[in-house]
C-alpha cells in the first residue's frame, strides 16, 4: 500500500471471514477505495470450501480455490490470518482501538445444530459425532501434519438429517468403509474411483460383491417423508401438479444415491431418547412421525430401540455466538435485517452470507430464486455426469449484499490519515505476530501442506 494511499482520508473496514462472501465484499470495497482488513481464523482463506466440502470435489475445490486467491491478491487488502474473532481480536478492539468505519461478519455457520435429545451432548465423541468435524477430518485426515479429530468409521452408523450434506456424510461413511474392507482383504482402492463409479461396480472389478465384505451399511434417518426431502427444492409458484412432480423427483434422487452407495434409509423416523452404557452413547430410541397439515407429529407408542456404533447428528449447521454480538435464538439479532446491520453505530457492524441467514450447508450455497434443480443436485451428489459451480450463487449472493454495505460505508464519515496509520499499525502489529508479511500469494503457497488432500 502506498504512501499516498495512507495520507488521504478514506474508509476503513474489517471483513470476518475470507472465504466466498468475505472475499467477494473484499473485493467490492477494496475497489471503491476503502482499506479492507480480512480476518481469517485459519492459515487459507478457503473456509468451508475446503473443511466442509468434501474432497472428491477436486475439481470445484481448486477453482474456488484461486477465484479467492484472486479478490484477496490485490491492492487495499490486508490479509490477517490465524486470528480468531472473539479471541485473538475482540469485536470492542476493532470499534473502539481501531475506530473503523464498519466490521462485517462472514464467518458462516459453523455451529452444528444440536442433537434434539436431551443431554445428547453429553456424548459428544463419546457414541456422538456432528457433521462438520466428521467433514473437516474426512478431508484432511490423509495429510502428514493433520492434527484435528481422530475419527473411527464404524460399520452400521446412524446418520439422522435429510439434506444433500446427509448424503454427503452417509457417503463417506459408506466409501470409507468400504475401502477399510478392501484393505482387509489386501486390495488398496481409490476413494475418488468408489465416488465416481459407485460401490458396487468397483467391487464387481474385484469379482467381490458387497455381501462379500461382510459389513453392515449405515442407515439415514429423516423426520418426514422421502417426499418432504430437501434434496430440490419447489419454487413458491408451481403448480399443484408440478410441485407433486418435484417432489417424486426427490425420490428418485434418493434411489439413485442408495443405489450407487449402498445405505439404508428410513423415513418419518426421529429421535426420542438416549442408549447409553458405560459412560458411551451405544444407541438410541427412535419413535415414528405421522405427517398432518404439513407437520411431523410423533405416533404415540411407536418407539423402538435402535443399536449403533455412533450417531451422526447432520440436521444443519448455525452460526456460532460471538462475544458482543447480540443473538435471538440460533441467529443474530439485526438492527435492520434487510441490509444485515446487526450494530449501528461510527463502526457500524453488518453480517453477510450464511451467516447472515443461519444456513450452513452446502444445499444453502447452491439455491437460486427458482429452488435446485433435479440436475444441479444429482450432479452435485455424483448421481450424473457434469460440474457444479458450487459458489457461483454465494458469490452472486455476496455481491449484492457487499454492494449494500458499501454504499452504508461511503455515507460514513472518512477516516483522517492519522486514524487510517493507527489501524496499519494495529494491522501490523497482529500480522508480525502470526509470522504475516504481507505477501499473499507467498504465504498461501507456505501454508499450503505438500499433500492436502
Amino acid at each position: 500500500m502506498s504512501q499516498n494511499q495512507n495520507s488521504i482520508p478514506r474508509h476503513a473496514v474489517a471483513i470476518i471471514g475470507a472465504a466466498t462472501a468475505g472475499s467477494e465484499i473484499a473485493r467490492i470495497l477494496a475497489a471503491r477505495g476503502s482499506l479492507v482488513v480480512v480476518v481469517e481464523q485459519n492459515s487459507r482463506p478457503y473456509g468451508k470450501i475446503e473443511d466442509g466440502l468434501p474432497r472428491w470435489h477436486v475439481k470445484q475445490r481448486k477453482d474456488e480455490y484461486e477465484e479467492i486467491n484472486r479478490r484477496l491478491d490485490r491492492p487495499n487488502i490486508e490479509y490477517l490470518p490465524l486470528t480468531r474473532f472473539g479471541q485473538d481480536l475482540a469485536l470492542e478492539e476493532l470499534r473502539e482501538r481501531w475506530g473503523l468505519n464498519a466490521v462485517v461478519l462472514c464467518n458462516g455457520a459453523w455451529r452444528d445444530r444440536p442433537f434434539p435429545v436431551e443431554n445428547a451432548d453429553q456424548y459428544v465423541n463419546r457414541g456422538l459425532i456432528y457433521q462438520n468435524p466428521l467433514i473437516y477430518w474426512f478431508n484432511h485426515y490423509l495429510e502428514a501434519d493433520y492434527k484435528g479429530p481422530r475419527l473411527e468409521i464404524v460399520p452400521g452408523m446412524a446418520v439422522f438429517g435429510g439434506g444433500l450434506a446427509s448424503i454427503d456424510v452417509v457417503k463417506v461413511l459408506q466409501i470409507e468403509s468400504t475401502l477399510k474392507a478392501l484393505a482387509a482383504q489386501g486390495i488398496q482402492e481409490n476413494m475418488l474411483r468408489i465416488e465416481r463409479e459407485g460401490i458396487e461396480p468397483v467391487l464387481q472389478s474385484h469379482n467381490l460383491k458387497w455381501a462379500d465384505l461382510g459389513i453392515a451399511p449405515c442407515t439415514l434417518y429423516y423426520r418426514r417423508r422421502v417426499l418432504d426431502m430437501p434434496l430440490s427444492d419447489i419454487p413458491p409458484d408451481a403448480n399443484s401438479k408440478r410441485a407433486e412432480v418435484m417432489r417424486q423427483a426427490r425420490a428418485k434422487i434418493l434411489d439413485k444415491a442408495q443405489r450407487k452407495y449402498l445405505f439404508e434409509f428410513q423415513e418419518r423416523s426421529v429421535p426420542s431418547g438416549l442408549i447409553v452404557e458405560g459412560g458411551r452413547l451405544v444407541g438410541l430410541k427412535i419413535s415414528r412421525t405421522e405427517i398432518v397439515d404439513g407437520r411431523a407429529n410423533v405416533i404415540p407408542g411407536s418407539e423402538q430401540e435402535v443399536r449403533t456404533p455412533h450417531v451422526i447428528s447432520s440436521i444443519g449447521s448455525i452460526p456460532e455466538p460471538l462475544p458482543g454480538i447480540p443473538q435471538r435464538g440460533e441467529i443474530y439479532q439485526y438492527v435492520k435485517q434487510e441490509v444485515g446491520l446487526l450494530m449501528d453505530g461510527s463502526t457500524a457492524v453488518f453480517a453477510a452470507g450464511n451467516v447472515l441467514t443461519g444456513k450452513g450447508n452446502i444445499k444453502d450455497s447452491l439455491e437460486s430464486g427458482t429452488g435446485i434443480g433435479t440436475h444441479i443436485a444429482e450432479a452435485y451428489l455424483g448421481l450424473s455426469p457434469g460440474e457444479v459451480a458450487l459458489a457461483e450463487t454465494a458469490r452472486e449472493t455476496a455481491a449484492r449484499e457487499g454492494e449494500q454495505i458499501a454504499q452504508a460505508v461511503q455515507a460514513s464519515p472518512r477516516l483522517t490519515s492519522n486514524a487510517m496509520a493507527e489501524i496499519l499499525k494495529c494491522v501490523r502489529e497482529r500480522q508480525s505476530a502470526v509470522g504475516y508479511h504481507g505477501n499473499y500469494r507467498e504465504w498461501i503457497q507456505r501454508m499450503t501442506p505438500p499433500d492436502l488432500q
